[in-house]
């Protein structure tokens, strides 16, 4: 089935179209990194599938997605929840642009992702790291008598 409303022409019409995504994801985001991320996972959706967005289907994504990336390993769950999110914020463009009307992400049911557990210092690291630290005459109720403490 195709998802298509506007037919594009050629190649250089679906470029146009994800440079312009881009852009505004750009606009909106304000981060140049999470843009510069977007762009390789679509390039690297794209040059797989081998096809123009609008004749990709639900099982090319689910392949992508679910499947081993250039590092030959299986990907974690956020990674192919980013993948999914990167390709499904692509296609909502199109569909606001009015140049596709369906999502085929949208098929696609994300995978669970837990919390990391919290990294740092530990309770009993930060008791000792306060311990070291001195405590200023005025914290117990007096005057600081000299300027050394600020």
């Amino acid at each position: 089935m195709s998802t298509t409303l506007a037919r594009f022409e050629d190649a250089a019409d679906w470029e146009r179209a994800l440079y312009a995504f881009l852009a505004e994801k750009e606009r909106r985001s304000g981060s140049r990194r999470t843009v510069e991320g977007y762009s390789r996972m679509l390039q690297h959706f794209f040059g797989i599938v081998g096809k123009p967005p609008d004749r990709v289907t639900s099982q090319e994504v689910f392949a992508w997605a679910y499947g081993k990336g250039l590092s030959g390993k299986e990907p974690s769950p956020v990674t192919i929840g980013a993948r999914l999110a990167c390709l499904s914020s692509f296609y909502r463009f199109l569909i606001w642009m009015e140049i596709v009307f369906s999502n085929p992400c949208d098929q696609i049911q994300r995978p669970k992702t837990s919390l990391s557990p919290p990294r740092g210092l530990s309770a009993e690291e930060i008791r000792r790291l306060l311990s070291v630290i001195p405590i200023p005459p005025w914290a117990y109720g007096t005057e600081p008598s000299s300027s050394r403490w600020f």
